[in-house]
């Protein structure tokens, strides 16, 4: 029999990682000694070992090693494959990650963008239609858009000039964005689309200029300080963006988006 160095050496491991097995009940030894509490293993035990110690270096968790223990050789392979896609989709997260932290870092200011004072506004009551995304959907909003572009043309009547990206807060107090165009109230919905039925309002109207990647930082300013500035208070209800020709592109430094926010009386 191997003592627990003797098998912790074959396969570079301590003998604490081999304790700490033993005590999840992982991997244990064939025999512990009465007396003196020694551990031994069998020769046929170090192919045992060597399993663990494959599934540890690939990144699988103890937990799912203990499931697979025993598992025949088309199971063990399942189980990768399901692995390498995790892994595959964690990389792509990470990616994403570091895409957005370039961005940031290639601002030119870090600062909060220059104060304005909101021009208020009055807007009778007006229908859009489009594509509808909420935050447990799949995706985000650029790919919304993206989906969107592609069938704007199914819209019928559509009033021409520019589009809508209208956030809807929903009764159970989540909420859902459009990107929409505006139609007349008879028009049909093509399937797949929803309508919303913007109600008259008063809205304190911003400017964003640049990319819509800094939208977040100019509500976050809209919020935190221009709306108090100007005395005013946000209502519950549809908020918007608007982006007519002066918008150039999601990207472009000089694209200008118009932001409606509902302000009580």
């Amino acid at each position: 029999m191997l003592t627990i160095g003797q098998l912790a050496r074959c396969h570079g491991l301590s003998t604490k990682t081999l304790r700490h097995y033993d005590s999840i009940g992982l991997f244990s030894p064939a025999l512990t000694g009465r007396s003196n509490g020694y551990r031994y293993y069998l020769p046929a035990q170090v192919a045992e070992l060597g399993r663990i110690v494959m599934l540890r270096e690939l990144g699988l968790s103890l937990d799912d090693i203990a499931r697979l223990r025993g598992a025949d050789e088309e199971t063990l392979r399942q189980a990768l494959r399901e692995h390498a896609a995790r892994l595959q989709g964690e990389i792509e997260e990470r990616r994403q990650r570091i895409a957005r932290i370039q961005r940031r870092l290639d601002q030119p200011e870090w600062s909060q963008t220059a104060m304005q004072t909101p021009e208020i506004v009055i807007l009778p009551a007006f229908r859009v239609v489009g594509l509808a995304w909420s935050p447990q959907d799949e995706g985000d909003i650029p790919a919304l858009w993206q989906r969107f572009l592609q069938r704007e043309h199914e819209i019928a009547d559509a009033r021409p000039g520019g589009s809508y990206g209208l956030c809807q807060p929903l009764p159970d107090g989540g909420w859902r964005y459009l990107a929409a165009l505006q139609s007349p109230p008879d028009a049909p919905v093509p399937d797949g689309m929803a309508a919303v039925e913007v109600p008259a309002q008063r809205y304190a109207r911003f400017r964003h200029v640049g990319p819509v990647s800094g939208l977040p930082a100019t509500f976050q300013a809209i919020h935190g300080s221009w709306l108090p500035a100007a005395g005013l208070e946000a209502a519950e209800g549809i908020e918007f963006e608007y982006m007519d020709e002066r918008f150039l592109a999601p990207d472009h430094p000089d694209s200008l988006t118009e932001l409606y926010i509902p302000i009580r009386a």
